[in-house]
């Protein structure tokens, strides 16, 4: 009868230890898979350095193709998803002509650029609306304003290019923003 009373004692705690085991294990199983990692913030503006790099450029066509680059400067990842907003620039900071179009050859998604990392959108620039198009008033633009993706604030960057100082003159497109500093086309 003693040893069947110590078995059973010894099976009761040896069960009471697996359940208190297993519920410990499930609780702290749960808590790590709902402490995903979180998401990078989206990048502002002021986080950002905008450029364009006219060493990658193509043409074809009348059309030139660079990459405008967005470089993370703010020292953590963030992230830009869709178009930026871009418009040719005087000086004096008086837009030229029409904004950039937007060009739909890629799907929008979300990037994520490391600290000191760049994404780029491809920028396109019709050489022919510029040079043909009756009623453009064709200027020099020295700078290139640009809306970082879902940002209220621009950013200026140099590029001097011919451009049509009259509306109507689509002569920009550009393409969503895309991972990396290369060109896509």
């Amino acid at each position: 009868m003693f040893n069947r009373l110590r078995r059973t004692t010894v099976a009761a705690a040896c069960a009471l230890t697996l359940a208190a085991a297993g519920t410990a294990w499930a609780a702290e199983s749960a808590a790590a898979s709902s402490a995903a990692p979180a998401a990078a913030p989206a990048c502002s503006s002021s986080s950002l350095s905008v450029w364009v790099d006219a060493s990658q450029s193509d043409a074809g066509a009348g059309t030139f193709a660079f990459p405008l680059e967005f470089t993370n400067i703010s020292g953590k990842a963030c992230t830009l998803f869709g178009y930026p907003g871009v418009s040719a620039i005087n000086g004096s900071g008086k837009q030229l002509g029409n904004a950039a179009s937007r060009d739909s050859l890629f799907a929008a998604k979300t990037v994520t650029i490391p600290a000191g990392g760049t994404a780029h959108a491809d920028l396109f620039y019709s050489n022919g609306e510029v040079t043909t198009a009756p009623g453009c008033k064709p200027v020099t633009a020295t700078l290139i304003k640009v809306y970082p993706p879902n940002q209220k604030a621009a950013k200026n960057g140099f590029f001097d290019l011919r451009v049509c100082s009259a509306a109507n003159h689509p002569y920009l497109k550009t393409s969503v923003v895309r991972p990396g500093p290369r060109l896509d086309v």
